[in-house]
């Protein structure tokens, strides 16, 4: 019997020596070593593979890394007149400006607007242009018209461009230094604010 107890003693000793042991070491043997639960263990399959990728750039080219641009906001859906002229042109092509009479000259670097601008931005400055220099006018310099009244329906018919677009467009410009404002009556009128200085068009 008290051979019985003893080793019942030696064993809890060797037990408990075997779980202090563990401790020390850092963790227990892996046979007593929990799982972690499934959660833990899903969470850990759910890591995004951008994550799981290698972050050292260094050997990257500019040229490996896709250029994300922002979207354009679409036109207005908004049918105007302009959607029947579109589609005569598609039709017939461009009518000659000498042949019709009638045509606005443009400054060349007004490509970098096109190219640069939004499009919002560019429709405004553009039919600035067209309601004043595209008009003859004798009191004004060079014969053509130097100041046009135009309310924000104009820009919106004329532009097929809904109210918030007009606002905006017009906001860029102005802050741009494209065209000018001044008051008349309940109104604005509107021009291009030109250059004293010519600009090279090859720059």
């Amino acid at each position: 019997m008290a051979a019985k107890k003893s080793s019942s003693r030696d064993q809890a000793a060797m037990q408990k020596l075997f779980e202090q042991r563990s401790y020390v070491g850092g963790r227990l043997p892996e046979i007593l070593d929990p799982a972690p639960p499934p959660e833990i263990q899903k969470a850990a399959q759910l890591v995004p593979a951008w994550e799981q990728a290698s972050t050292n750039f260094e050997d990257k080219k500019s040229e490996d890394f896709e250029v994300i641009r922002p979207k354009r906001k679409a036109r207005s859906e908004k049918a105007t007149g302009l959607h029947i002229i579109l589609n005569a042109i598609q039709r017939d092509g461009f009518p000659h400006p000498m042949a019709q009479g009638s045509f606005l000259m443009l400054p060349k670097v007004f490509k970098a607007l096109l190219s640069l601008e939004p499009v919002s931005v560019i429709q405004v400055v553009y039919e600035v242009f067209d309601q004043t220099i595209g008009w003859t006018d004798n009191r004004g310099e060079h014969g053509r018209r130097e100041w046009a009244r135009l309310p924000l329906r104009h820009f919106e018919m004329a532009c097929g461009m809904n109210p918030a677009q007009v606002k905006r467009g017009l906001k860029r410009a102005l802050q741009n230094g494209y065209i000018l404002r001044r008051n008349k009556l309940d109104s604005f009128e509107y021009g291009i604010r030109w250059a004293e200085k010519p600009i090279d068009p090859a720059l």
